[in-house]
């Protein structure tokens, strides 16, 4: 009995301690419920965008990524494109190596060849004065066709046929070039030719002729080159007779040297050393042939027009002095004597 009202005791001790612990922790979650309440209203999730925003990021995302692929693969290319540069770099270089070593070998050569033109000059001025004023006229001859020649295939080049003879010493206009087949006239288009090589024969023979012109012969000719003649020649195949040839030769030798005439009125100015005028005409009909006249690529060869270039040839030491005297003197005793007549 007694033990039944101790347990009744400790029961009730031990409700009553239970009743404040449990008020205690309701109003701990009351206040916890109410801290959340507070919080949750307080707190803003910033990490929240909306979603158009983030679609918008995705494909400025998806756009980057491919941007960076391509990057990538530009750079890639680079990378390779870098490397066969390096490596065409490299063989320019053992190619430059080799470049260097020619033309080492091309300076080696140049000096020799100086030295060698040194000697041959030095053994030129020991020589007979004869011999050297004409070889020196020979070079002045074959530089004056050289010159023409160049000027009438640049500026004629699909127009005109010439070349300069295996001598040397005349312009040859081959074949039907200039007049048609059997016609002593000029081809209408080729006048403008004709009129070209007046100016440049003009041209070219100033300094080696006596003429009114104004010019600095011993700046121009310090060798006293003297030109003699400057012939037209016409030439035929042997189709024909040779009467009928030469005199057609002969008429278009005169075509051409009128057609020049007629553009350098002065052409007859130019004289040599005795007062004459240089130029001249002939007609050789089919005499003086270049080639076999029994194929028609030889006759077409032998009809032609030739521009040749007779220089004067002094007769000794004392007249190759003589004329040299008169070509620092200007040629003035002899441009009187012309200007004064027979």
């Amino acid at each position: 009995m007694r033990h039944l009202r101790r347990t009744s005791r400790d029961q009730e001790e031990e409700e009553s301690v239970f009743v404040p612990m449990t008020d205690m922790t309701v109003s701990f979650l009351f206040i916890l419920m109410i801290l959340l309440a507070f919080f949750a209203v307080r707190f803003t999730d910033t990490d929240t965008v909306p979603r158009p925003e983030h679609e918008a990021l995705r494909q400025r995302y998806k756009t980057l990524e491919a941007e960076r692929d391509g990057l990538v693969a530009e750079l890639t290319r680079l990378r390779q494109e870098v490397l066969s540069l390096h490596s065409h770099i490299a063989a320019l270089n053992e190619r430059n190596v080799r470049l260097q070593d020619q033309i080492r070998e091309k300076d080696v050569r140049i000096a020799a060849l100086l030295a060698e033109i040194r000697e041959l000059r030095r053994q030129l001025e020991e020589q007979n004065p004869l011999e050297q004023y004409i070889i020196t006229a020979q070079a002045r001859r074959a530089e004056i066709l050289q010159q023409i020649e160049k000027a009438l295939k640049i500026e004629f080049r699909d127009n005109i046929l010439v070349e300069i003879s295996p001598e040397n010493d005349a312009l040859r206009f081959t074949g039907e070039g200039l007049f048609a087949s059997g016609s002593r006239t000029l081809l209408p288009e080729k006048k403008a030719v004709i009129h070209r090589l007046g100016e440049l024969i003009t041209e070219a023979i100033a300094c080696f002729t006596v003429n009114q012109r104004q010019v600095n012969y011993a700046a121009c000719n310090p060798h006293g080159i003297v030109i003699e003649a400057v012939q037209i020649e016409g030439h035929t195949d042997s189709i024909g007779t040779n009467e009928f040839n030469i005199g057609l030769s002969t008429d278009r030798a005169n075509n051409a040297f009128l057609t020049m005439l007629a553009g350098q009125p002065d052409l007859l100015s130019f004289h040599n050393m005795r007062g004459q005028p240089v130029i001249s005409v002939a007609g050789y009909g089919e005499m003086r042939p270049i080639a076999s006249n029994i194929l028609a690529a030889g006759r077409a060869e032998n009809r032609r027009i030739d521009l040749r270039l007779i220089m004067y040839t002094p007769r000794d030491r004392e007249q190759v002095e003589q004329i040299q005297q008169q070509i620092r003197d200007g040629l003035r005793l002899v441009v009187e004597k012309v200007r004064a007549g027979p």
